[in-house]
């Protein structure tokens, strides 16, 4: 199985201003394409929080795409579906080939349904495409509560 990204990039943002739950920033993800049918997708998460380096912090999971796609089992994969899913074309059972593209993807918090304590986190993301280690994806983000 070979996966190839073509020009896979993340436009790399550093905030230097509060984002409020009315602003958002863009992330702009190219597409990696599936030169044989994929039918075997499987992903670990995993949420780590900056004290003194950054530490696994409440959730480690992880889930087989394929069966997710067929029939959502997870609440985390949900959640990250949720997020994800009007800005991809990943939206239908394995098999997957071609193009597979995330793009315009900005963070809105209303759907991410949870408050996290004020601190710096890493989401992390493996994927495996047929048992293989295909690509890893960290997500760097801050949360500042609102006291006020």
């Amino acid at each position: 199985m070979q996966m190839t990204f073509i020009l896979c990039g993340i436009l790399l943002i550093w905030i230097t201003h509060k984002i409020t739950y009315n602003e958002s920033v863009v992330f702009k993800f190219t597409n990696a394409v599936s030169l044989h049918p994929v039918t075997n997708i499987f992903a670990e998460f995993q949420v780590f929080k900056r004290e003194n380096g950054y530490k696994p912090w409440l959730v480690k999971t992880s889930w087989d795409l394929c069966r997710f796609l067929t029939k959502a089992y997870n609440p985390f994969a949900i959640l990250f579906y949720r997020m994800f899913k009007e800005f991809t074309n990943i939206n239908h059972t394995c098999p997957y080939e071609g193009d597979l593209v995330v793009e315009g993807f900005h963070l809105r918090p209303e759907l991410l349904g949870v408050v996290l304590p004020t601190g710096d986190y890493r989401a992390a993301t493996t994927w495996f495409v047929d048992n293989k280690k295909q690509f890893i994806v960290n997500a760097y983000a801050a949360f500042t509560e609102d006291l006020l």
